[in-house]
Order: C-alpha cells, then sequence, then structure tokens
C-alpha cells in the first residue's frame, strides 16, 4: 500500500509539472505576478536610488518590484518542483529496496530526462520558450533534493539505531 502511494504521488506530481507547462506564456506570466503581488505587502518599503524610503509605494513601484522579482523566482519555482519530484522519485526506489548509488544518480536522471521532456513539450505551448537553462535548473533543484533526501535518510536511520 505504502509503495502504491508513494507511486501514486510521484505520478500526480509529474502531472502537476505538466499542467503548469501546459500554460501559455501569458498565462503562466501572469500567474506569477499574481502570486508575487500576494505574497508582498502592499506596504511595502521602497528603497529609491537615491536612498529614499518610501513607506507607501505606489503601484507603479509595487508593479516594479513584482517586474524584478518575476524572473529570478519563476526560476526558483522551477528548481523547487524538480526538488519534490527527485524526493519523490528518491522515496519511490526505496520503497522497492533499490540502494547504492542508484538510489541517488536514477532519481536525479530521471528528473534531467523529464525536465528535457518538459522543455520540449513547452517548445509547442503558445507564448512560452524552450530553453536548456532551465533544464540545468530543474536538474539543479533535483540534485539539491537528492542531497536533503539522502542527509534526512541518514539522519533517520542513525536516529532509528538508537
Amino acid at each position: 500500500m505504502k509503495k502504491t502511494i508513494i507511486i501514486l504521488l510521484t505520478l500526480l506530481w509529474c502531472i502537476v509539472i505538466f499542467i503548469f507547462s501546459s500554460m501559455s506564456g501569458n498565462e503562466s506570466n501572469e500567474k506569477s505576478k499574481e502570486t508575487i503581488n500576494n505574497v508582498i505587502d502592499t506596504t511595502l518599503e521602497v528603497t529609491n536610488d537615491s536612498g529614499i524610503t518610501d513607506k507607501h509605494p505606489s503601484e507603479k513601484k509595487i508593479n516594479s518590484v513584482i517586474e524584478k522579482l518575476n524572473r529570478p523566482l519563476r526560476k526558483c519555482m522551477h528548481a523547487s518542483v524538480y526538488f519534490v519530484l527527485a524526493i519523490l522519485v528518491f522515496l519511490s526506489f526505496k520503497s522497492f529496496k533499490i540502494n547504492g548509488w542508484k538510489l541517488y544518480v536514477l532519481p536525479i536522471l530521471i528528473c534531467f530526462i523529464y525536465a528535457c521532456t518538459d522543455e520540449f513539450h513547452q517548445y509547442f505551448v503558445s507564448g512560452r520558450t524552450s530553453e536548456f537553462t532551465d533544464v540545468l535548473i530543474d536538474t539543479g533543484g533535483a540534485i539539491v533534493g537528492i542531497m536533503v533526501a539522502k542527509l534526512v535518510s541518514k539522519v533517520y536511520y542513525k536516529i532509528k539505531k538508537v
């Protein structure tokens, strides 16, 4: 039962990634900006180039901050979704008692391949681009995910032995 659940979660996460990639360029971009706008406080203090802090920035200044944050945060999201995917693939492999280097390398390879197919898919979506740098960012997120999974796994087994 545990194996089935983790495999279903992994497949569900792949579907979530596919759905996000299926959004048009405008829809995806607006969704990102909307999320950033919801996260930042509208009473955000903005310091201009002269060093003067405005405690009640105008909508124009808030939009400027959103524009500056949009691209880097979108790239962070790329890494984050593949961070999660790598951990789910890792747990799937672990549930099948796969150990050694395969437990760490194969999930990264699977995430890399899925990232490649995801970027290929985006090539055909209106307003989206297909960039290999995104594949590298995705794979970087997967590598960090596997490192975290390995660390948590080691700590868990040390505590379990005590």
